[in-house]
């Protein structure tokens, strides 16, 4: 696990609500403080699908961000910023595989669960910290090593200027 305080915000912010940045992502949990609290995430809601778009959803459980983007956007978007807000953006299930296979990790008897980036703003403070979650108990780190490389480079390659904590 790796925290890395983001140093251009307004760069961060536009890549995520007005560009692609985390398109790919699952976003697994989201809560937004505005004049309110919003949360967002979690499962997919099977009885809003009927059969033929659920079937094109192809056993995915999670939304991906590009599809919750414009609604992140509008109750982000104004004047004001938000208080807070914080995101789980989980990488998805086919880049996960090639992330695995990428970096030589043994994927048929690899524990990796799942390849996480939390993304916390408080008071005009943007934190990414990375983490990784097991199926099963391993001393070995060696996955979680390459994910935290993995997370500096995708924000070096997007330009984003980054401190680590």
């Amino acid at each position: 696990m790796t925290a890395l305080e983001i140093q251009d915000i307004k760069l961060m912010m536009s890549g995520m609500l007005s560009g692609k940045l985390f398109d790919k992502f699952y976003l697994r949990d989201g809560e937004i403080q505005t004049f309110a609290q919003f949360t967002m995430g979690g499962c997919l809601n099977r009885p809003y699908f009927d059969d033929d778009e659920w079937e094109q959803l192809e056993g995915r459980e999670y939304p991906l961000w590009a599809e919750v983007r414009p609604f992140a956007y509008q109750l982000i978007r104004g004047k004001k910023l938000p208080v807070q807000f914080h995101f789980v953006f989980q990488l998805s299930r086919e880049n996960t595989r090639w992330f695995l296979e990428h970096h030589h990790l043994n994927t048929a008897g690899n524990p990796v669960g799942g390849l996480f980036m939390n993304i916390n703003y408080d008071h005009q403070r943007l934190i990414c910290t990375s983490g990784i979650s097991y199926q099963m108990f391993t001393m070995d780190k060696t996955a979680e090593r390459c994910w935290d490389e993995t997370v500096e480079q995708f924000f070096r390659q997007n330009h984003i200027a980054f401190q680590q904590l």
